[in-house]
């Protein structure tokens, strides 16, 4: 294997497989990764290893993850020689990992410490190749901090998410939530020897699970707001660009055949949302150039000139933007049931709610359960702070 491994050799055939590998690809995350490694080793699920990979970071991320390793057998460091973007990155773990499932968490993140356990009994459950929680935003960057990504879903029970709606959500139009952002929990069986496509640096999960559900893989959609998902200013998964718009729509044109007609009208609603996104991303860089001559023809088309527009709002709105005003909590706030059960009422409000709390500095209601507490303190100040 390329690279260099810490910890115990976990690849030995006289060990058996750990229960799921949790795959931490890393780019110069040394200021919160020894932060997600731990919420990783603190799994209520035990049998587990963590393979972090490293895409060749100038920093101490390899010996942060390297010293860590020293001291839970259960670490495997992967350290890359040369930078190849997440997704190679990410392979590189996806190729050591032996557990059943497989969990992909990013290395500025933080998980519940049940989540592991929880997501695979109620994937073993529903008979489902795939599960995947909502994630709760926070970070130093303001906006989205106080909300969920499965918010505007109202869920508060299980659900399968289909390869159609999946797709669908990928579309600029859709008012679905944008789930290639989940962090699924996979069964290995069925990933088989299918990795992330390389090529791609922005949209790698979403191809990734997408061709799964399109191979008639299950996914299940929990309500349960285990993930912490951080957002700061080193943050490159919505950061488009010429290269990788034109990447994201090879991507999607290379998709296998889709026997399903819901699936194919998705397909040509997000190649028209790529398409434009790779107009609007080359209107930019020929601004930026002042290469006018491909920039006029472009500001002819009035659906460039409001995206343009809009654009701009956007930064302005963001350099701007405080914590927002926070509405009262949901009194009591609901219980966390038992894994792949439905909560009594949807999660996300309090959950957003809470991460806007705690990005407030307010306090916590005495009372409050177990998993609001861990949210709470997981998205609080000290947890905020970017990456320098």
């Amino acid at each position: 294997m390329s690279g260099s491994q810490s910890g115990q050799d976990l690849g030995s055939p006289s060990l058996p497989p750990p229960v799921v590998s949790v795959v931490m690809a890393n780019f110069r995350g040394a200021a919160h990764l020894a932060a997600s490694m731990a919420s990783v080793l603190a799994q209520s699920e035990r049998s587990l290893e963590l393979i972090v990979a490293d895409d060749a970071s100038d920093d101490d991320s390899v010996a942060i993850a390297r010293r860590i390793g020293e001291g839970d057998g259960r670490v495997r460091v992967i350290a890359s020689p040369t930078n190849a973007g997440p997704a190679a990155t990410r392979n590189l773990g996806l190729d050591a990992a032996r557990g059943e499932w497989i969990a992909i968490v990013d290395s500025d993140d933080l998980i519940h410490p049940e989540r592991l356990e929880r997501l695979i009994a109620a994937a073993g459950a529903a008979d489902a190749d795939l599960v995947a929680d909502d994630l709760v935003y926070f970070g130093a960057v303001p906006e989205p901090q106080g909300r969920t990504l499965l918010q505007s879903m109202a869920l508060a029970a299980p659900m399968m998410l289909g390869a159609a709606p999946y797709l669908r959500s990928n579309d600029g139009a859709s008012s679905l939530p944008v789930f290639g952002y989940l962090k699924p929990v996979i069964r290995r069986s069925v990933l088989a020897d299918l990795r992330y496509d390389v090529g791609l640096r922005i949209g790698e999960d979403h191809d990734l699970v997408l061709r799964l559900l399109i191979g008639n893989a299950r996914l299940l959609l929990l309500p349960d707001p285990l993930y912490a998902y951080r957002r700061h200013g080193a943050s490159i998964s919505h950061r488009l660009s010429v290269a990788t718009a034109q990447a994201m729509l090879e991507a999607h044109r290379a998709l296998p055949p889709m026997a399903d007609a819901d699936m194919r009208d998705a397909a040509k609603a997000v190649d028209r949302h790529l398409r434009r996104a790779l107009r609007y991303e080359q209107l930019v860089a020929d601004i930026k150039a002042r290469r006018w001559q491909g920039a006029l023809p472009r500001l002819a088309d009035p659906a460039m000139v409001a995206r343009l527009v809009e654009s701009l709002r956007d930064r302005r709105r963001r350099k701007s933007d405080a914590p927002r005003a926070v509405a009262a909590l949901p009194n009591p706030l609901p219980r966390m049931p038992q894994a792949g059960e439905s909560w009594p009422q949807p999660p996300a409000p309090g959950a957003a709610l809470i991460a806007a709390m705690a990005a407030r500095d307010e306090v916590l209601p005495p009372d409050a359960p177990s998993w609001a507490e861990w949210l709470f303190s997981a998205t609080a100040p000290q947890n905020r702070a970017s990456a320098g």
